[in-house]
């Protein structure tokens, strides 16, 4: 015979069976962990602790995602101002110096679309402010065919390794280093020497931000003086850009992500202007020839580094 204890016993079994399989159910459509029950409360202590560790979690993952994206603003930022300050002083040698410093912290295609929105402030201030010692006949040519050599420095950009062709780029620059050092005069060769070289200029410019080296070549293999030089590269630079940012914004290259990189650097970029000038009055003559060939040299071997590493 079943008596009354037996009774109360058997049903308040049956009532915490049913807490715990009301507690289990709500838990997996919640989709969390199982774990140990609190039925005094009607609520799960793991539920709880499972909320509080994931809290920890994201905050943890968003203080580790701000600090490596300082740490690449910082780096961009470094070789914004470097980039420069470089380039106010040589006139040229901005995505050179910029873009191979930029990959350290970010990807090379994102490095060449910021260098290229940056390099537009640097250079068009730079030829405004100079544009009395600029050589036009020569600007037009260069830029002309530039404008012609960019389009399929996009389609490069788009298609091609940038290992294969910064290989490619460090030879050309290292060869040329070598006729500048025996200083090749292309002062009497005819103007179609400048629209070679405002061509691959222009290639150079849209697949790796880096249309400096042949034009370089050009100016002081003709024999420019540093303030003819100066000047007159750095109008074909800004016009380049130009055209050159236009592609990358009709092609959707340009993405937050560069938006707000450029904006940042603005300051670093500033800064490295203004630094740069009082240092160019001291470059001229055989110091502005050994400074031109110091850039072409770097730029060649890193170059060349980056496309084997």
């Amino acid at each position: 015979m079943i008596t009354t204890e037996e009774v109360d016993g058997d049903l308040e079994d049956r009532t915490a069976q049913r807490v715990v399989d009301a507690v289990v159910t709500n838990r997996e459509e919640a989709e969390l962990p199982a774990g140990l029950v609190d039925l005094s409360g009607g609520r799960s202590c793991v539920e709880i602790d499972d909320r509080q560790h994931a809290l920890q979690r994201r905050r943890r993952a968003v203080s580790e995602s701000t600090l490596v994206t300082t740490a690449q603003l910082i780096v961009v930022g470094a070789a914004v101002f470097s980039a420069a300050l470089m380039q106010i002083v040589a006139g040229f040698g901005f995505a050179l110096l910029a873009v191979p410093l930029m990959t350290l912290a970010i990807e090379p295609k994102l490095a060449v679309v910021v260098s290229s929105m940056t390099g537009i402030f640097v250079t068009t201030w730079q030829a405004v402010h100079s544009r009395a010692d600029t050589d036009w006949p020569l600007v037009k040519r260069l830029t002309i065919t530039a404008y012609i050599g960019m389009p399929f420095g996009l389609l490069v950009f788009i298609t091609v390794n940038d290992n294969v062709l910064r290989l490619l780029l460090g030879v050309a620059v290292l060869i040329a280093v070598i006729l500048l050092a025996l200083r090749v005069n292309l002062q009497h060769v005819g103007p179609r020497f400048d629209y070679g070289a405002g061509f691959i200029s222009g290639v150079l410019n849209t697949s790796l931000s880096t249309n400096g080296p042949p034009l370089a070549f050009l100016l002081q293999a003709r024999q420019l003086p540093p303030a003819r030089f100066r000047a007159t590269i750095t109008t074909v630079f800004a016009f380049s850009n130009i055209l050159g940012l236009s592609l990358f914004i009709a092609s959707g290259k340009i993405t937050r992500d560069g938006l707000t990189t450029a904006a940042v650097t603005i300051p670093a970029m500033i800064f490295g202007q203004l630094l740069g000038y009082p240092i160019r009055k001291h470059v001229h003559g055989e110091r502005f020839r050994w400074l031109v060939l110091i850039l072409l040299t770097g730029a060649a071997i890193s170059s060349i580094v980056n496309a084997l590493i």
